[in-house]
């Protein structure tokens, strides 16, 4: 399913993970058709966290705790380039 078809569709916010650092977030969005999505933002210094992907979320993932086990597990989310 592309991420035009999700438009309209209710969806939970889960919950929302946070780097270790605190600069980067993810909120782990629970769709009504059963898909979950990622929503990754950034701290922009002196202002607020800002999307990182201009609007798109990242996924589908089968479920919360998948998109949880993905973002940990990624250079971006732990800061690091490797």
């Amino acid at each position: 399913m592309d991420q035009s078809s999700l438009q309209g569709l209710e969806y939970r916010s889960a919950f929302t993970l946070y780097s270790v650092d605190g600069k980067r977030a993810a909120a782990v969005l629970e769709f009504r058709n059963g898909e979950t999505y990622l929503d990754e933002q950034e701290w922009l210094e002196g202002t607020t966290f800002k999307n990182r992907h201009s609007g798109s979320l990242v996924g589908p993932f089968a479920s919360p705790e998948d998109a949880e086990k993905f973002i940990v597990a990624t250079a971006w989310f732990r800061g690091s380039q490797d």
